[in-house]
């Protein structure tokens, strides 16, 4: 959600500063299509009152082309928006957990990524890395991978798997010497449907969204209360709250590229 948030709002910054270029590049057309119009209108003997309503169609017609194709948002946006909207629904999905003794992170960073973590899930069963997918399509399997419809799954389950490495140890990091965790990564499918409901790629497990908080409460009892206590104090401090404002982030190339598969 914070992802789509920062890309919109980029995009209004870079939109802004083409204004004057816009408006410049829209008055230039509107001039020639003024003269063109006047031009074919003399040449065919039109009447002035004609040839002016002519320019006055054809002077609307361009700025009402110019101000769709300026205003609207590109494809990109677009995509973030359904991954936004699907993410949410995740969010919904888990606020369930919380009656159980669960803490629910939502939108963090990861450091050495340029993606953020979706939900984290700390609890009685221990801590759950949770990332939306929004692809549609049936699942299939063949040589190639996981698909879901025409799109393959693998990279993006071989980034959550990633995720989940990265964040396990970066927990270990920061726990008391003794410690130890294992973050578990779920895909949850906001579109699309693992058969039978559950699946497990790589050890990362698949789930349709609305499946996602049973599987986490039927996992078993692994923290008591207090080491929960501690676990989320520990993922707030080394997963802060992931940036919607202020100038983006630089990361190295392999992390950038992580960033972009995930779409």
């Amino acid at each position: 959600m914070a992802e789509y948030l920062r890309c919109r709002q980029l995009y209004a910054v870079e939109r802004k500063d083409r204004v004057g270029r816009a408006a410049a590049i829209a008055g230039v057309v509107a001039a020639l299509a003024t003269i063109v119009v006047s031009v074919f209108g003399a040449l065919l003997s039109l009447a002035v009152s004609l040839i002016v309503q002519l320019v006055i169609c054809f002077v609307m017609l361009v700025l009402v082309v110019a101000a769709v194709r300026f205003y609207r948002s590109p494809p990109e946006i677009e995509s973030w928006r359904e991954d936004a909207e699907a993410e949410r629904r995740t969010a919904r999905a888990l606020e369930r957990l919380t009656r159980a003794g669960y803490t629910v992170l939502h939108d963090r960073s990861l450091a050495g990524s340029a993606s953020n973590i979706d939900h984290l899930v700390i609890g009685p069963s221990g801590p759950w890395l949770v990332e939306t997918d929004a692809h549609r399509g049936p699942f299939r399997q063949n040589r190639a991978g996981l698909w879901a419809g025409r799109v393959p799954l693998q990279p993006m389950i071989e980034m959550v798997a990633w995720m989940g490495t990265e964040i396990t140890d970066q927990l270990a990091a920061e726990l008391p010497e003794g410690w130890q965790v294992t973050v578990q990564p779920v895909v949850a499918f906001s579109r699309a449907a693992p058969p039978h409901g559950l699946a497990v790629f790589d050890d990362v497990v698949l789930l349709p969204v609305a499946g996602v908080a049973d599987y986490i409460l039927t996992a078993g009892v692994l923290l008591k209360p207090l080491d929960v206590a501690m676990l989320v104090d520990v993922a707030e401090r080394v997963f802060p709250s992931y940036p919607v404002n202020g100038p983006a982030q630089t990361w190295p190339a392999r992390s950038r590229l992580r960033g972009l598969l995930r779409r």
